[in-house]
């Protein structure tokens, strides 16, 4: 493969599922933690159980217009972010 790969794109595919496994209880914790509108929306779900695609499938989907509604009622971002607008570059 070319120069344009780093060593997690050429992952065997097993290995990136673990990966990503493993790493889904803490983004799914953070955003709980940081973000206002996910820990309303993912307030019943533990994070330490999202660790596949069939745990992934199952947690809550956020549709585009709930996200319209939700940065009307808290601009900007609508508490989608788990940071301040001020933290970002652009």
């Amino acid at each position: 493969m070319g120069e344009e790969y780093d060593a997690q794109e050429r992952r065997a595919p097993d290995r990136r599922a673990a990966d990503l496994a493993r790493a889904l209880p803490r983004q799914i914790a953070r955003a709980r933690s940081n973000a206002p509108a996910f820990a309303a929306s993912l307030a019943q779900v533990d994070p330490d159980t999202v660790t596949d695609r069939a745990a992934l499938a199952r947690l809550p989907v956020l549709r585009k217009a709930d996200m319209v509604a939700a940065q009307e009622q808290a601009p900007p971002l609508g508490g989608l972010s788990t940071r301040p607008v001020t933290d970002f570059r652009h």
